[in-house]
């Protein structure tokens, strides 16, 4: 049989055929129709066909050899003297620079000073480009992903034009850079999926062009680490024009890890300043995009390439955690909903040491695994996911209203000691780093403290109580009226320690993770002070309250909680009245 579909494929109805097969069907051997303008088996799968002929040079003379070699010298020096020229060094990984064009700007060269009349705003009341045509993505990868993969099909990533707002938006190469060394310094240090050193060398080799999704990260980036000016709306213009570049790219099947890290990155943005229901469904969009992708599970249908180092492959890893982490910590106080992205399997890896992953050195130590004992040491962002895992049990466990009562408090007793055993270990090793380098651990201790003030809080009330329940009920109840103490006091410890570093270091590193937590404890003093008029109490409800005001500056949502403890405050004291 001829491989090529030979003269015995031609039609009898003398419809208009290829004189060959497509490109495609050569390279799999596929038996190809030779339609026009596309064939029978690109069509059904939603891929571009290629008529176009492979010309077979005849092979070259030594003279030819020798002209070849010298015109690839030449381009090689050119390339070496274009990249000294635009680049700065990035070789030790801690440091780094945007390419630039010849008129000082990113990218494809234009700048601050292009005419308006050749940018396209990224502004909703601007004029939008055009929206994209017909998509060419192969939708056999969703009709049927075992006839994908065993097809051995890909996924070929669209090459999306970045638009000139979005470069205008991201400003000069010096501003970009600056702005990129802020937020290694800062958020990275709290919430690390971004690779740096990945980043830095994707930026630095003149060979790669930086596309939309890159300059998507950069100004979610920027957006993440700007600063809302007193009384102004943390719906900036800056957050609307992400919110609509996200929407261009994803309107052209422009899916990568840079597009779910910059939903990730505005998500964290909305749930820091308040900004609902949009933060809820952003963080819902974001496991979908990475249950898409496939960096969920390693073996389910893959869209993304296979990753060439290990560097890549734990930002991958990294960037599946950090949807884990604000999933479940979007439902602390939205209850009765359910998780977008289930639970990691108990033999999942953690994260690994986070400066040697910035730095892309690999460690001589076995991976630890979720189920791990949290005795061994693990590194920050590992501890963030811990705590987050079993938040997330919380919350399922409060949830579930169909738990059998035996073991509905037997669950609960056994979260209680794993998160207060996790809860003693962070302190100790935080207190061994520097807090005004950044505030280490301040994340998973608040996360912990949070899961725990809610576990408490539905187990304390007498009136909640069931009748008829087994010995458990009352064990349970004890633990959670002496828990609420403790761990507010404990929560108080760590106001007081954020506070502290925001006086040497400033606001930029505080996580907006760390804020629910400080608000549970002043809402538990707000009901201690109307319980028992405890001098000590409202003086900690005052001192939370003032650091909750100190936070709003950073992150809107300590504002909002300052509302909800004051407007608490005034009906208690009405009902007093």
């Amino acid at each position: 049989m001829d491989i090529d579909g030979g003269p015995q494929d031609q039609h009898t109805n003398g419809s208009a055929l290829a004189p060959q097969a497509c490109q495609n069907c050569r390279k799999q051997k596929r038996r190809c129709d030779k339609g026009l303008p596309i064939c029978g088996l690109c069509s059904r799968i939603g891929r571009i066909c290629d008529y176009s002929i492979d010309s077979q040079a005849a092979v070259p003379s030594s003279e030819e050899f020798a002209s070849l070699r010298q015109k690839v010298a030449d381009l090689e020096s050119l390339l070496t003297r274009t990249a000294t020229n635009n680049l700065s060094a990035t070789s030790n990984g801690s440091n780094g620079s945007v390419p630039v064009g010849s008129n000082g700007s990113w990218g494809n060269g234009l700048s601050n000073g292009s005419s308006p009349a050749n940018l396209l705003s990224l502004s909703p009341n601007s004029n939008q480009c055009a929206w994209p045509g017909p998509s060419t993505f192969p939708s056999l990868f969703f009709l049927d992903s075992e006839a994908f993969e065993y097809e051995r099909f890909q996924v070929q990533p669209p090459y999306v034009k970045v638009p000139p707002g979005a470069l205008t938006a991201l400003g000069s190469s010096a501003e970009l850079r600056q702005m990129i060394e802020l937020y290694f310094e800062t958020v990275q240090t709290y919430f690390p999926m971004v690779s740096k050193i990945r980043l830095y060398q994707h930026l630095s080799n003149p060979m790669h062009e930086p596309g939309a999704d890159m300059a998507l990260l950069f100004l979610a980036m920027k957006l993440i680490t700007s600063e809302i000016p007193e009384g102004a709306p943390p719906q900036t213009q800056l957050y609307q024009d992400v919110k609509s570049f996200l929407s261009y790219i994803e309107a052209q099947n422009g899916y990568s890890i840079q597009l779910i890290q910059s939903l990730l990155l505005v998500s964290l943005y909305e749930l820091g300043h308040s900004i609902y229901p949009a933060a809820y469904m952003s963080i819902g969009h974001a496991c979908r995009l990475g249950h898409v992708l496939g960096i969920h599970d390693r073996t389910a249908p893959q869209m993304l390439p296979r990753p060439n180092t290990w560097t890549e492959q734990e930002e991958r890893r990294r960037v599946w955690w950090a949807v884990i982490i604000l999933d479940r910590f979007i439902s602390i106080g939205h209850r009765r909903k359910p998780f977008a992205s289930t639970d990691p399997s108990l033999d999942a890896h953690l994260p690994t040491d986070d400066s040697h992953w910035d730095r892309g050195q690999m460690l001589v130590a076995a991976p630890l695994a979720l189920s791990a004992s949290s005795t061994i040491r693990a590194a920050p962002f590992a501890r963030t996911c811990q705590a987050a895992h079993l938040l997330g049990k919380v919350i399922r466990h409060l949830n579930d209203k169909n738990l059998p009562a035996d073991y509905k408090f037997n669950e609960a007793l056994q979260l209680h000691r794993t998160l207060r055993a996790l809860c003693e270990v962070l302190p100790a090793e935080a207190e061994e780093d520097d807090p005004t380098v950044k505030p280490t651990l301040c994340s998973p201790m608040a996360i912990c403290y949070s899961g725990l003030l809610t576990l408490y809080d539905q187990y304390a009330c007498t009136e909640r109580a069931m009748e008829n329940a087994p010995e458990t009920q009352l064990v349970m109840q004890k633990e959670a009226i002496d828990g609420l103490g403790d761990i507010s006091s404990q929560a108080m410890d760590l106001a007081r320690r954020v506070r502290t570093f925001v006086d040497r270091a400033g606001l930029q590193r505080v996580s907006p993770l760390v804020v629910d937590s400080l608000y549970q404890a002043a809402a538990n003093y707000a009901w201690y002070v109307r319980e028992s008029s405890s001098p000590e109490c409202a003086e900690r409800l005052a001192e939370l309250k003032e650091i909750l005001l100190l936070l709003d500056r950073r992150w809107k949502v300590a504002g909002e909680y300052i509302k909800i403890i004051e407007a608490t405050e005034f009906h208690l004291a009405s009902a007093i009245r």
